[in-house]
């Protein structure tokens, strides 16, 4: 049982330890270094084709690609977390005894050692002394004690900045605050994509990292799709005109453009993308000439009688470049009990050789095309968090740093005649600036005092 009881003590005690703090820090900098270098996100056809087949094995083993949402890096943070939490509830109680044992006594030899020390030998009687040299300190520092003191002396200490002891856990649990909201994106958060049709809606959202389509809590109608160009064909600007519905309800109504996103329910959809797609067509289909012809108007999608045969006939497909061929459509046929066949057809070559389905030569004589809008859909519930965790780390880390933690020490001793004065100060913050003020305040001591000499 002893033997237990070591083994947790010790395990405690290297849990809070700055070694393991460190070596976390290292191999977290080290991951993210990593997760900068590789590209995040990539699908399994793009790691296998950027990296070769046996690379790609072993990043996607080791979740690179996905290394912000991966077990081990998730892993990490809980134990530098951890790492925090034991190192708090370690010195803690250290540091907070060692502010509560205050002096009782003060020892004029030892305030003599202090780096910052004055001796004042003033005529004031010593019945004047003490209120004189409390107005003066209760001015600079506030409160001012009582100490215990014998007969014909009597002794003060008054200190600024205590509090900013406890800022270094205030730090803590700010780092704490924003790994928890760093786990909260990363476990519950999400970022996919949804492609909506002009004048179409849908809540449904492709989430590339899962593989797997997943429904917003409310629905995306697309009203509008603008996109305007610069002389050389590149895209200048593209808009997207959408409505938010709630139970088939509209609830909100604005333009999404890139770098202008809008915000519903902790929802962030953003410009991403945009493409054409295919409507109509009109469809002409010829065989042995002109001899057996007839049209058709297709609609994308949606299955019609071919001709006056037993067959059905759809678009399945439509690109805005085919190989370098400009525009092509897809066009199936099939009838009950067999496989549908097609091919692409051409839209800039209607003579073209392949553009043959059945035996029949097809051509496209007109198109009815449209567009849809790709969105980018993203959710993080952790952003809040992390940023009140950054206000809170950004405040701890001023405090602790530029608020010192200042003590001041007077003793007084009865003479005859007089009084001889020992002014003493500490500061867990040792500057210039403080020599200067304990300086000047041992002036104004002075000066209330009404000083005839002086040492050091």
């Amino acid at each position: 049982m002893k033997d237990v009881h070591e083994r947790v003590l010790w395990l405690w005690k290297k849990l809070g330890s700055l070694r393991f703090a460190l070596f976390l820090f290292l191999v977290l900098a080290v991951g993210c270094v990593i997760g900068t270098l590789v590209p995040q996100g990539l699908s399994e056809r793009e790691l296998f084709s950027r990296y070769g087949p046996k690379t790609a094995r072993w990043l996607s083993t080791l979740q690179i690609t996905d290394l912000y949402h991966s077990l081990w890096f998730r892993a990490l943070l809980i134990l530098l977390g951890v790492n925090l939490i034991a190192c708090t509830l370690q010195r803690l109680p250290k540091t907070m005894a060692l502010l509560r044992d205050r002096e009782e006594f003060l020892d004029p030899a030892k305030l003599t050692k202090y780096a910052l020390h004055r001796l004042m030998d003033v005529p004031v009687e010593f019945s004047r002394v003490r209120p004189l040299t409390e107005g003066v300190l209760r001015e600079a520092f506030g409160r001012v004690h009582h100490l215990h003191a014998p007969a014909d002396t009597f002794s003060l200490v008054t200190e600024k900045g205590r509090w900013s002891r406890y800022m270094v856990y205030v730090i803590h649990v700010s780092v704490l605050w924003i790994f928890a909201g760093a786990l909260a994106g990363s476990l519950y958060g999400f970022k996919g994509v949804m492609n909506v049709l002009e004048g179409e809606t849908t809540n449904e959202v492709f989430i590339p990292r899962q593989r797997a389509m997943m429904a917003l809590p409310f629905q995306v109608r697309c009203n509008d799709f603008d996109v305007s160009f610069y002389e050389n064909g590149t895209p200048k600007e593209f808009r997207s005109d959408v409505t938010l519905l709630e139970n088939d309800a509209p609830v909100l109504q604005a333009s999404i453009r890139v770098n202008d996103p809008i915000t519903y329910r902790g929802v962030t959809l953003y410009q991403a993308s945009y493409g054409a797609v295919l409507k109509k067509a009109r469809v002409a289909f010829s065989k042995g000439g002109d001899s057996e012809r007839f049209e058709m108007a297709l609609t994308f999608g949606e299955a019609a009688p071919f001709g006056a045969t037993d067959r059905k006939v759809q678009l399945v497909d439509f690109t805005e470049d085919f190989s370098g061929f400009g525009p092509a459509v897809a066009i199936a046929t099939w009838k009950e009990g067999e496989q549908p066949s097609g091919s692409w057809i051409l839209m800039n070559h209607p003579d073209f050789h392949g553009n043959r389905i059945q035996g029949y030569h097809v051509t496209v004589l007109e198109t009815e095309r449209g567009y849809y809008t790709g969105l980018q859909v993203k959710r993080d519930p952790g952003v809040p968090v992390v940023l009140t965790g950054f206000v809170i780390l950004l405040v701890g880390l001023l405090a602790t740093f530029y608020v010192p933690h200042k003590k001041f020490y007077l003793w007084a001793q009865k003479n005859n005649p007089g009084t001889t004065v020992v002014a003493a100060a500490w500061s867990n913050k040792k500057s210039l600036a403080f020599e200067k003020e304990f300086q000047h305040l041992c002036d104004r001591l002075a000066d209330a005092l009404d000083r005839r000499k002086e040492g050091k």
